[in-house]
């Protein structure tokens, strides 16, 4: 079996969520034998070890640049009357797409899977030239998540911004469900949502977790060990909208109450891309800041109490599902957990105010002690194995012939 994967970010290296959702499931593909094609775009090309890495998992890669030449920016202006803003930068017209569609084809994949929204139109056309099926991985119920973060949204430039991505957001995600033979939701309560909408071609399919040597859950004696590094320890990109907000949360608001019972303690920031704004919060004395991390074990390790203090967003927060794996106090907003089994929600430490937040994180560092997850849990709730369905699917598909209606056009996509 064949699959053309459209990734709407580089999978690799897999440093904040959309990636290691992705990054798994392309290892998730490869180790029960599905031959994979990865088409995605770069601000700046990979690292040879990184693109080495892919390689192992990626029998052909396509990488698209992102274009800032006038021509290109004028294009997109343009766009914007049809497409949200994260879909123009991600347009191929021309000969970079007969290039493209050149490759897919020698490719020869049996379906087109669609990993991110933000890259649908290039895998609707590519699904319609080629007349092979559409699968969609849906991330959130993106035109909630957008409006959301534009109604959080401040400064001027950042409401703009947003409101550009919230423009056409929703024709085009309904447009895509809908012609897509399957699509395969993240957040078994996003998939209530679509069901609600009338959608009945969708499929839960879980993240994954992994039990590697460096993500293994930890014993007694790592979790209360005092000589780990940080005594807090939050691990997201630093440039959305969502976690920006609530970064700034938990340093102005919740901080200086955790400080004024135990003033010593270590703060570690670490993610994506840091915004001008994290960057100043971080300089505070005791509060640490690692930039692009490589690995995610290794700061969730370094940490006591591991927190989640995001205030709004969709579909399945990685971030609390990586957490699991270590064995520690997990603090978390309800928002943090959403989209979660209710089994897994049992181990996290809830709060909604500055107060409880604080108080709860005081009391896993006054009182350390394991959480003791069930690993056998994990592995059924997050389990890879879950790729086995999604395989069983397409070859539904092949053997029904099911494919797009001949010279089907959305103006949408």
């Amino acid at each position: 079996m064949k699959i053309t994967m459209i990734c709407f970010v580089l999978p690799y290296p897999p440093n904040f969520g959309g990636r290691v959702d992705m990054w798994r499931r392309i290892k998730a593909f490869s180790s029960i034998g599905v031959e994979l094609q990865l088409v995605s775009w770069f601000q700046e090309h990979p690292e040879p070890e990184d693109m080495a890495e892919m390689q192992k998992y990626c029998q052909k890669i396509y990488l698209i640049p992102f274009k800032y030449t006038i021509f290109f920016l004028a294009r997109r202006i343009i766009d914007l009357f049809t497409y949200p803003l994260e879909v123009t930068s991600r347009i191929v017209r021309g000969q970079e797409f007969s290039c493209l569609l050149s490759e897919v084809r020698s490719f020869g994949p049996d379906v087109i899977w669609l990993d991110g929204i933000h890259g649908g139109y290039i895998a609707t056309k590519l699904s319609e030239k080629l007349q092979i099926p559409l699968l969609t991985r849906s991330h959130n119920i993106e035109h909630l998540y957008y409006r959301r973060l534009l109604a959080s949204t401040i400064d001027f430039k950042s409401k703009l911004q947003r409101y550009l991505s919230v423009s056409h957001l929703e024709t085009l995600e309904k447009n895509l469900l809908k012609n897509s033979v399957f699509f395969y939701d993240i957040s078994a309560d996003d998939l209530k949502y679509w069901q609600s909408q009338g959608f009945t071609n969708g499929r839960y399919l879980p993240p994954f977790v992994e039990f590697e040597e460096d993500t293994k859950l930890l014993s007694k004696d790592d979790v209360i060990n005092h000589d780990t590094m940080y005594d807090i320890a939050y691990l997201g990109n630093l440039y959305v909208d969502n976690n920006v907000a609530s970064i700034i949360w938990f340093i102005t608001q919740v901080l200086p109450i955790i400080r004024s019972k135990l003033p010593k303690i270590k703060v570690l920031i670490a993610g994506l891309n840091p915004v001008t704004k994290i960057r100043q919060l971080c300089e505070a004395e005791g509060v640490y800041l690692v930039i692009n991390p490589v690995s995610s074990g290794e700061i969730y390790k370094s940490g006591r109490v591991l927190i989640n203090p995001v205030l709004s967003g969709s579909g399945v927060s990685i971030k609390s599902v990586e957490m699991l794996v270590y064995n520690k106090p997990i603090v978390s907003t309800t928002q943090g957990i959403s989209g979660l089994p209710e089994e897994a929600k049992q181990y996290f430490k809830i709060a909604e105010d500055a107060q409880s937040f604080a108080h709860e994180i005081i009391e896993s560092l006054s009182n350390p002690h394991t959480v003791n997850i069930d690993r056998s849990l994990l592995e059924s709730l997050f389990s890879s194995q879950a790729i086995e369905g999604v395989v069983s699917d397409i070859k539904s598909i092949i053997y029904s012939g099911s494919q797009p209606s001949e010279g089907k056009e959305n103006p949408n996509i």
